[in-house]
């Protein structure tokens, strides 16, 4: 680890793995089509039409109130200088008299003005919710539409991230800049209207000068501040992702004495995230105090115009009327018509963030999602269970070949085992039976009919699955049993934890079947935690029954007792059995013996190490002394 000789803060020495990513990240980082993404954010209000039509009806109502209110504020100034005027000349008393009615005009415009900003704000703050929610809901159900390569892509972080972070900056700044943007824009024409009513060009003139200043210097400052919020929220989603993926594998991290680097790498992507970050907000936070520099000399000018023209009228040099109320008017409505673009300035940095954010979801929601069902034969029944793979090619990536011309015949009630090397396949068989990736060329069929012509979700019912490794959600135990079949009555549960051999150990805990699991089952061993998702696939009943090396996590006497469980919930069935200890699927019909994506061998135990080839040899090779354990 190398030292800034200047701070003597430490300097991460980058791995290679992520120089790449961050060149590549880099690289990615441009200006977005923020016109776009605001077009595509406003198509979302269509449904809170008549709400935002409230919204905006309120905001003009309430602007014409506080626009009209100087010249009442106006009138009340002539009238108090007439009377001061009259005091002066004749010696009568300054009253309130001439005031009052204009007075009263103030207060009724600026309490009216008040009572429609309330009526703004609370519509606006129900529509920006909902439209929240729905973007949530949305993308949630994208989430449950894309295919399983998508996860594979992504870290569970980074979703999590856009899903939350990203979700909950749109939702913190929507309101504010929906209702900022509304009112300041209704707010700048109405003050520039009532200018130009005045007559007095020259002001006027010199209040406009101010727009293509401060527009210009708004656009380019904008323009760079996007770029390092993008990146600043991408950063937010490597840092999230760290996170889960560190407290997920701890454990490992601790066993091979990776605390020292870990940490080095969150400090990696927490020095990036300050970068972003500072360089974001220091881009848009200079854009203020530029604007409003530019604001208050605008202002000193046209106090110094005001009181040319005051003396001018009063000199005689000018014919038209120009009082103090007259310059407090127009001085209100410059005011009214520069703060709003300061106001906008003042929200770059909350507009720029929110855009960001919203085109990373946006980005999610684009993401291609699973093939639309056929439901040809969405309603042939599913009695027995027989499988058939014919001409089955698939790739995980195009130019990399990984099954070419599979051919499989499950018939129905059978055992089918799975067996070969690490990257052989195994898994993928399971995959593209399920439909959790398609395949590319040739069919597979399921009693006859082919998977294809079926939704996924009638397919899928009719299996149940038993993975290597064990997911268990927050709740009882019960509620996780019962999760494979949301029917299942009480009694079914409990049979089914008798059959997985799980039934004694819940009895006894002070709790039962009621006992809550901590997230992932953590309170449970991870012998315990299998036994318990083989009880759910039980209690689902399938037709077909997948499992995926689910004795691997118990020990010896266990293994013997869930063998024996297994046996009776295979009976009738069609089930497949990947297996790595070779030594537990002696009993099924047909041993798959896979390679490169291609079935080398098959057949029965016995037959395949008589024949001596390539499954005798993954067989044998499981033992030191090469002869296999009696029976």
């Amino acid at each position: 680890m190398k030292r800034n000789r200047q701070t003597d803060v430490p300097e991460i020495e980058y791995s290679s793995k992520y120089a790449a990513y961050r060149k590549k990240r880099d690289d990615e980082q441009r200006p977005e089509n923020a016109k776009g993404t605001v077009i595509r954010f406003l198509s979302l209000i269509k449904p809170h039409a008549f709400s935002m039509g409230v919204v905006v009806f309120c905001a003009m109502a309430s602007t014409v109130c506080n626009i009209i209110a100087p010249q009442y504020m106006s009138d009340v100034i002539n009238a108090m200088q007439e009377a001061i005027s009259d005091f002066a000349n004749t010696g009568a008393a300054i009253t309130f008299t001439g005031a009052m009615p204009h007075i009263w005009r103030l207060a009724f415009a600026y309490g009216l003005a008040s009572i429609f900003s309330f009526i703004q704000e609370f519509v606006s703050a129900g529509v920006s919710q909902k439209l929240v929610c729905s973007l949530r809901a949305q993308l949630n159900g994208k989430l449950s539409r894309l295919p399983l390569r998508f996860f594979d892509r992504y870290t569970k972080g980074e979703v999590i991230s856009k899903m939350i972070n990203d979700i909950d900056n749109v939702s913190s700044s929507l309101q504010a800049s929906i209702l900022t943007v509304m009112t300041n824009a209704i707010q700048v024409v109405g003050s520039l209207v009532m200018m130009l009513l005045t007559k007095n060009i020259w002001m006027t003139l010199a209040a406009i000068v101010l727009v293509p200043i401060s527009g210009t210097i708004s656009y380019l400052v904008s323009k760079k501040s996007k770029v390092w919020f993008r990146r600043y929220w991408d950063t937010m989603g490597d840092l999230n992702g760290h996170i889960e993926e560190m407290y997920a594998g701890h454990t490992v991290v601790r066993i091979f004495g990776h605390e020292k680097e870990s940490v080095e790498e969150f400090h990696d992507i927490t020095v990036r995230l300050g970068k972003n970050s500072f360089m974001a907000n220091m881009i848009s936070g200079v854009l203020n105090p530029v604007l409003t520099l530019i604001k208050n000399v605008n202002y000193v000018s046209l106090c110094l115009l005001g009181g040319y023209f005051f003396i001018q009228v009063n000199t005689g040099a000018l014919t038209s009327a120009f009082g103090i109320g007259d310059i407090t008017k127009f001085l209100s409505y410059s005011s009214y018509f520069s703060n709003p673009i300061i106001n906008l300035s003042r929200i770059v940095n909350s507009i720029q963030s929110s855009l960001a954010s919203a085109e990373r979801v946006f980005s999610l929601m684009d993401e291609e999602e699973e093939s639309p069902d056929d439901t040809t034969n969405e309603d042939a029944p599913v009695r027995a269970g027989r499988i058939e793979f014919r001409d089955v090619s698939f790739r995980y990536k195009e130019d990399v070949p990984l099954i070419d011309g599979l051919d499989l015949v499950a018939e129905a009630g059978s055992t089918t085992a799975i067996v070969g090397p690490t990257g052989a396949g195994k898994t993928t068989i399971v995959n593209l039976l399920m439909r959790f990736y398609d395949i590319q060329s040739g069919h597979i069929y399921l009693d006859g009919a082919d998977i294809y012509t079926m939704s996924r979700d009638k397919l899928r019912s009719n299996f149940g699955m038993v993975l290597q490794d064990t997911w268990l959600f927050s709740g009882t135990i019960k509620e996780n049993i019962r999760y494979g079949n949301a029917d299942a009555t009480d009694e079914e549960i409990e049979e089914a934890a008798k059959s997985a051999y799980i039934y004694d150990y819940i009895m006894s805990l002070p709790d039962g079947f009621d006992t809550k699991l901590n997230e992932e089952g953590s309170n449970l061993s991870q012998g315990q935690r299998q036994l318990l998702t083989i009880a759910r696939a039980i209690v689902a009943n399938p037709k077909v029954l997948i499992l995926d090396e689910a004795t691997s996590s118990v020990d010896t006497k266990t293994e013997q007792k869930i063998q024996e469980a297994m046996a009776r919930l295979m009976a009738g069935r069609t089930s497949f059995v990947i297996a790595h200890r070779l030594s537990t699927i002696k009993n099924a019909d047909n041993i798959l013996v896979m390679k490169k994506g291609r079935i080398v061998e098959q057949g029965t135990h016995d037959a395949l190490l008589a024949a001596d080839g390539f499954y005798a040899l993954l067989y044998n090779s499981q033992y030191t002394d090469g002869i296999p354990p009696e029976d």
